[in-house]
Parts: structure tokens; sequence; C-alpha cells
């Protein structure tokens, strides 16, 4: 298995970790069974701040993750992977891990430092699959 493969398996995990931070409090701050039931209506209770920090946390890494997988794949099949595209995924993994404190503790322009670096890591092994 490649170095690039790894982590994507270990992003996936992340994605897990931080569902699991969002859905666990939000299960406890709903009202009972809502989560269990059809949400065909809002809850009667809101979610706190940091519970909805989590879930977009967690939503944001949903939006990276293919794009991640997508040039990770095509770098593996194609036979582009090298010390950069390996290195590359090790800092969207590592940018990815330092965004989901950074959000759920709301820190400013730290949070989207972490989002650039990522995209820029995963824009790092497209251009590695490319050339």
């Amino acid at each position: 298995m490649t170095p690039e493969l790894l982590v994507l398996l270990l992003a996936v995990i992340l994605a897990v970790i931080q569902l699991a931070f969002y859905a666990v409090p939000a299960n406890m701050e709903l009202e009972s069974g809502y989560a269990a039931g059809p949400r065909d209506r809002p809850p009667a209770t809101q979610l706190s701040d940091r519970t909805r920090r989590a879930k977009r946390a967690y939503e944001n890494h949903l939006e990276t993750l293919p794009w991640f997988a997508i040039v990770v794949i095509v770098a593996h099949l194609t036979g582009q992977t090298s010390a950069v595209t390996a290195i590359a995924a090790r800092v969207y993994l590592g940018a990815r891990i330092a965004y989901v404190p950074l959000y759920l503790f709301g820190v400013f322009g730290l949070r989207s430092l972490a989002w650039l670096i990522a995209t820029l890591a995963i824009l790092t092994i497209l251009v590695g699959t490319l050339i």
C-alpha cells in the first residue's frame, strides 16, 4: 500500500471520528427520539454552538475528502506517486486534523489557514499526477 492510500484511509477514519464528535452531543442535546424519527420538523431544542461547529467541520471535511480521494487514487493507479505526493497527503491529513479543534473552538483565521493548506496539498497531488 502506498503512503498516499494509507493517508486516505486515515482521512476516512478522521471523518468517522468527526461524525462522532457531532452525532454524540447532538443526540444528547436534542429531544429524546428526534434523531431516530423522520425529522419532518425542526427540533424543539437548538444544538449548542460547539455541536453546530462540529457539524460544520464534519461537513467541510466531507466536501474535501472526495477531491483528496480522487487525486490519491488517480496518482496510485497511474503510478505517479512520489515523495512529493506522499508528503502532500500527510500535509492534507495534518491540516484536516488541525482544522477540527480550530473550528470547534472558533479560532479565527487559523481555521481558514488549515483549510487552505489542506486544499493546496490536494492541488499538489493533482499537479504531481499530471506532470
